[in-house]
């Protein structure tokens, strides 16, 4: 009965024991082929990324460096659209400046035509009172003339001076000097006149 006890007490291995003769060769045979693959030139991370990324599951948790350099390029191009939009607003905010600066400006312009054209109209009759009194003082002087004399210095005149002192002379006068004038000359201001009036 000796031996039962004996072969009783012998122990199996354990599961562990299994576990440590397997798992620490395995681990080391791994580290030392990564050196070696390493010393060769080999770039394990990458393969080992790769092959991961084959796997379901550990796809998710495992990012290549592709992957990471896409990544990378989307975040750069999401703060290069986010400035590109802040530039696009200060902008249109000074487009909106320079557009109402422009409508200030057409409306000042506006107004200074308007005074521009009031301004002028008043220099205008102005100068027409001017004129008009100058015609008036030139008919007197005519009116003290004989018609003989006075015809031929009104053929030499310009017409916008010619016609209002014309104009101005009674008909009386105004047809003895057409009688001294050259006929087609006397034609040519009656024409004139009759057209004014």
């Amino acid at each position: 009965m000796a031996k039962k006890s004996s072969t009783n007490t012998e122990k199996k291995p354990g599961v562990l024991q299994w576990l440590i003769v397997i798992i620490v060769p395995l681990l080391f045979a791994i580290i030392i082929t990564v050196i070696i693959l390493a010393v060769m030139g080999v770039d394990v991370a990458k393969h080992t990324k790769e092959a991961l990324n084959k796997v379901p599951f550990i796809q998710e948790l495992v990012t290549t460096d592709e992957e990471a350099y896409y990544e990378n390029q989307i975040t750069q191009r999401d703060r290069s659209i986010e400035q590109l939009e802040t530039k696009v607003e200060e902008l249109e905010a000074e487009l909106g400046a320079r557009e109402d600066t422009i409508t200030g400006l057409e409306e000042e312009v506006a107004t200074l035509s308007t005074e521009t054209v009031e301004l002028n109209g008043s220099e205008e009759t102005e100068e027409e009172q001017e004129e008009d009194q100058h015609i008036k003082e030139l008919s007197k002087s005519f009116l003290s003339m004989k018609p003989k004399e006075a015809a031929p210095i009104i053929e030499n005149l310009a017409d916008d001076i010619a016609l209002p002192l014309l104009n101005m002379l009674d008909s009386e006068t105004r047809g003895k000097i057409f009688a001294q004038m050259d006929v087609e000359v006397a034609a040519n201001y009656a024409s004139l006149l009759a057209s004014q009036e």
